[in-house]
């Protein structure tokens, strides 16, 4: 780009030199004088355009691109570029010929309103374009829906580039939608990306109206609160449930939660929250609404926890999904108990060396440990099916964190007494348990990068197993 003109510029100036040498025999000295005039107005113009071109390279190009991470839409580097060249030539015309910029203008002014009005729509599409850019309302990069009475549905996507007479929208499927600037500024824009904070989503989740309001506001609040930890979803503000409405057969809870639609497309961020919302529907068989009409006798719901539910959720700890026959499930579950937390209730703190482990059944609790300056950090969020405190019910070790209910929370604890017999009718599965205990201390130290000896640590645990039961077989 810089290149050619400077070419350009040398190739004029060695003709500008030559011209009344090698044309003397064949031109008269006012053509010549014409010609020479003439290239003289090329070289200006030249000049002009090279100074576009540094323009472009060093200040579009090095600072606003490299530095400080910005595209310039095309329209502002075009405007630039042509009030440029207008001046190298306006200059050349004054500086040859005596002819001012204003003169040329005048002289003009007729053909510019009948070019002005065979392109009324290209001129207001300009215009609509150069008034976005100055106002800033949006600018590349930004997320806009684009609502107009001539198209179909809002557009929604993200700005990829603005030129003279569109906007261009890249849209969710990779296609680019075109919408001429005049129906930009004609009509409501919505700009997801100012100011650059989350935006608020929502999902509507139907489900069968017997079922208590505030019994599936906890349950979906629980795993909205742990859908948006992990994940590119905003954590705060923190996700909320409400009852939008209800129908004869139906009742709509709607979830609200936020993400930045710069770092997550909004219906990747919608289709996390569907999933979350659809497993605790299906972990907790929540019916849906009926389709169709069934003549039968009215059933009620038992939504009470009973022993296979409590059996269902001790298959969810590793601890016992395997190696234990249904008897000795059975024995363990008949001696389970089922516990209710308010939020900010404490079920476990860290340092204390009760001997019990936890299963969600519903609801949300936050696992927390001190820091370095005895303030309590997060460390993860637990929701239906998570297990916590296996180390302490089987080894009596101290609670290596604390975990605080964030809802209502529902959660089965078992205890050492309904392990206790367990083992001691079938002390073979200490072994079993230590093994299991070994690969998740192992998983937990290779996060810290502390290598761990596998037998040596399943040893270890086994002996405290046998320690703590009081087994007297080495």
């Amino acid at each position: 780009m810089i290149l050619i003109p400077i070419l350009i510029f040398a190739l004029l100036g060695f003709a500008r030199y030559w011209t009344g040498i090698l044309l003397a025999g064949m031109l008269s000295a006012g053509d010549i004088a014409s010609l020479n005039r003439g290239i003289v107005v090329a070289m200006i113009v030249t000049v002009a355009v090279l100074a576009d071109g540094f323009v472009r390279y060093f200040y579009w190009h090095r600072y606003w691109r490299q530095r400080r991470g910005r595209e310039t839409p095309a329209l502002i580097r075009d405007l630039l570029t042509i009030a440029i060249v207008l001046f190298g030539l306006s200059l050349a015309l004054w500086w040859v010929e005596g002819l001012s910029f204003t003169g040329l203008v005048t002289a003009s002014g007729a053909t510019a309103i009948i070019v002005g009005i065979a392109l009324q729509t290209v001129i207001q599409d300009l215009f609509s374009g150069l008034s976005t850019n100055l106002e800033g309302s949006y600018r590349l990069g930004d997320w806009l829906t684009i609502y107009g009475e001539h198209m179909p549905e809002p557009g929604y996507g993200q700005v990829s580039a603005i030129t003279w007479r569109s906007t261009y929208l890249t849209q969710l499927d990779g296609c680019s939608l075109m919408v001429p600037n005049h129906l930009v500024t004609a009509n409501a824009v919505v700009n997801h990306s100012r100011t650059a904070m989350p935006k608020r989503l929502q999902i509507e989740i139907p489900l069968d109206p017997r079922i208590p309001a505030g019994l599936v506001i906890e349950l979906l609040q629980g795993e909205a609160l742990k859908a948006v930890r992990g994940s590119r979803l905003a954590s705060q503000p923190a996700p909320s449930v409400h009852v939008h409405h209800v129908s004869s057969d139906s009742t709509f809870y709607h979830v609200h939660f936020y993400a930045d639609p710069g770092m997550i497309p909004p219906d990747y961020a919608c289709a996390i929250m569907n999933r979350a919302m659809l497993e605790v529907i299906q972990r907790n068989g929540l019916p849906t609404p009926v389709t169709h009409i069934q003549i039968m006798p009215r059933q009620e719901l038992d939504l009470s926890v009973g022993p296979a539910q409590i059996q269902n959720a001790l298959s969810h700890a590793k601890l016992f999904r395997s190696g234990l026959s249904d008897e000795q499930q059975a024995a363990i579950a008949a001696r389970c108990i089922v516990r209710d937390f308010q939020a900010q209730d404490v079920l476990m703190r860290q340092a204390d060396t009760t001997a019990s482990m936890f299963i969600i059944l519903g609801g949300a609790a936050r696992v927390s440990v001190l820091g370095n300056n005895g303030a309590d950090q997060e460390v993860a969020v637990l929701a239906m099916g998570d297990v916590v405190g296996e180390m302490s019910l089987m080894t009596g070790a101290p609670r290596t964190a604390s975990v605080t209910a964030l809802t209502w929370l529902q959660a089965l604890e078992i205890g050492k007494e309904a392990i206790a017999p367990v083992l001691e009718q079938s002390p073979e599965l200490m072994q079993r348990f230590s093994e299991i205990l070994a690969e998740r201390q192992a998983a937990l130290q290779a996060l810290a990068n502390r290598p761990v000896v596998h037998d040596e640590e399943v040893h270890n645990i086994l002996r405290r197993i046998r320690a703590f039961f009081g087994s007297k077989r080495g």
